[in-house]
């Protein structure tokens, strides 16, 4: 597979063509479907949305210019959604011939995973309700997501993918296992 016959952007081939090996050639790549009101984003909204409006309150009665820059950081949180947006349209997922990598994009940069092949590599598959899939390929264990109650490691793979890209990664991924095994 060439990287020009993907619909990646150039950055994002660019990224990807310098975290190959020399002799790497790549099998599949795919990015996340982008859902750009994922959590945390919604409440990011809510949150700014409240104090934006309780700040212009307080600077239209008070008739106090110099507190808009308390808004600034507040308006910036009401654009979270287009921030998640564009941070899940640079993460890039690929599968080689040696081995499962993962760039996912941060407001830091790019966090690259790479993911060795061994025998039940895919640790879960789990069917989303927006019909989209999350191949679990690991957890991070420096975030914990709270459900129940109780905390869990986030997970880390193939986030977020179409059912259609989870089905032709699979094969993939177990022809990859299989010829790693002694």
């Amino acid at each position: 597979m060439d990287l020009c016959d993907t619909n990646l952007s150039p950055a994002c081939r660019q990224k990807l063509k310098e975290s190959l090996f020399d002799d790497e050639q790549l099998l599949w790549v795919g990015q996340p479907v982008p859902e750009p009101w994922a959590s945390p984003a919604g409440f990011f909204v809510l949150f700014g949305a409240f104090w934006v409006s309780a700040l212009l309150y307080v600077i239209c009665r008070a008739g106090c210019p110099a507190m808009a820059f308390a808004l600034i950081p507040f308006i910036g949180m009401l654009f979270a959604p287009l921030i998640n947006k564009r941070m899940q349209q640079r993460t890039v997922y690929a599968v080689t011939n040696q081995r499962v990598r993962v760039l996912r994009y941060t407001a830091l940069g790019y966090i690259s995973l790479s993911y060795v092949p061994v025998p039940g590599m895919i640790k879960s598959r789990e069917e989303l309700p927006s019909g989209l899939v999350n191949l679990v390929l690991g957890v991070n264990p420096y975030i914990a997501t709270v459900r129940g109650g109780r905390g869990k490691l986030a997970p880390e793979g193939f986030l977020r993918i179409s059912a259609a890209d989870a089905e032709q990664v699979l094969p993939l991924i177990r022809q990859l296992e299989s010829s790693q095994i002694p």
